[in-house]
């Protein structure tokens, strides 16, 4: 899959923009603060319908009050296309006012799930080794859209569930009356919840075994990366396959304590992933360069996995991360996604000489303006 051709009217920092893209490599260069993040962003938008860092409102040229982003994405092995166009209003409460797929209006983002395949890197991964639980439960359950579009639809479910289950916690302080309704959000949130769970351990182990592999070949064969599933409800296998009557008894265990707290204290929602290189917990123990290569090694698991299940070539966005690297991982990187269209964000040219095996196109942004 690439993406050919790419438009932008009043999207962030591009008033006006129409550009044709290269199947293999694209090479966006420019200073800092010129747009060229935000050209990445516009690519991962109009894959994910969303942004990767702001809300949807927060795309529109702040001196307009409405935006649209249109891509023509192509998928070699079908021999089809497929144009996709967003449109926001920053005015409207909704997160975009307007999604079509070949000017066939869909309801949500959620339809583009599966659809088109964006890996994106940045600086900001490194948040997945040092940051909270949340940050790794996202970055699961993020990637799992791609060969698991229910999977958003689930945990969507299972958060309505819990923020009702929730609510009636607050509430049954004032009204005692209320406590015999809580069986009915504890069998609903027990029902999603095991899928959640069972989706996350089944994308895990794919994810296990593809990561070690790659980590092994960027760390020379020196480290060891290993990957745990950190759930409050499981301990070993037997519990994986009891895990319904354990959540009930753990919900039940918990309620009154939740009562105290208002919320819920046991569930996917407050699972975590555990990274370990060479039985090493890397997120306390392991040296910033280390992180480093452990995100790196978890994301471009993503390429190869996106390939394995739906035997397309994801687009690779690479937002200024090359500077980062030596040239042996550089090269490592660029041998990886031989088989990708690539855009690439720089303020540098000095590692072109890793990508010589691409035909390539070279831009220049400026102030929103790409040459």
């Amino acid at each position: 899959m690439y993406l050919k051709k790419l438009k932008f009217s009043n999207f962030r920092n591009y008033t006006d923009l129409e550009i044709e893209l290269d199947p293999d490599l694209n090479l966006i260069l420019g200073e800092n603060g010129q747009g060229k993040t935000n050209l990445l962003e516009g690519i991962y938008f109009l894959a994910r319908g969303k942004s990767f860092r702001n809300q949807n409102r927060d795309l529109v040229n702040f001196e307009s009050e409405k935006s649209f982003a249109e891509g023509f994405f192509f998928r070699e092995r079908l021999n089809n296309s497929d144009t996709v166009r967003i449109s926001i209003d920053k005015n409207s409460s909704s997160e975009t006012t307007g999604i079509s797929i070949n000017r066939n209006k869909v309801k949500s983002k959620n339809d583009l799930a599966g659809k088109f395949f964006i890996v994106d890197f940045t600086p900001e991964d490194l948040s997945i080794i040092r940051e909270g639980p949340e940050k790794r439960r996202r970055f699961i359950d993020n990637e799992m859209l791609n060969i698991k579009p229910v999977h958003g639809s689930l945990l969507k479910d299972y958060n309505k569930v819990l923020r009702q289950r929730n609510e009636l916690l607050k509430n049954i302080s004032r009204d005692q009356s209320l406590k015999k309704t809580a069986f009915i959000w504890d069998e609903k949130l027990v029902e999603l919840g095991i899928r959640v769970i069972v989706n996350r351990i089944v994308f895990m182990q794919k994810l296990n075994r593809i990561s070690k592999e790659i980590h092994t070949n960027l760390t020379d064969d020196k480290e060891n990366l290993k990957l745990y599933y950190y759930s409050n409800l499981i301990r070993n296998n037997d519990d994986i396959e009891n895990l319904e009557k354990i959540f009930r008894e753990k919900l039940e265990e918990n309620f009154k304590e939740d009562l105290k707290k208002g919320y819920t204290s046991i569930g996917p929602h407050l699972d975590d992933i555990k990274i370990n290189i060479n039985d090493m917990d890397v997120k306390t123990y392991g040296s910033q360069g280390q992180k480093r290569t452990c995100a790196l090694s978890l994301k471009l698991s993503q390429t190869r996995i996106i390939k394995e299940e739906t035997h397309e070539d994801p687009i690779i966005l690479l937002d200024d991360v090359m500077s980062e690297l030596d040239p042996g991982r550089q090269q490592r990187i660029m041998e990886h996604f031989k088989d990708n269209q690539v855009v690439i964000t720089s303020t540098e040219i000095n590692f072109l000489d890793k990508l010589q095996n691409k035909s390539k196109k070279i831009y220049t942004v400026k102030g929103g303006k790409v040459i």
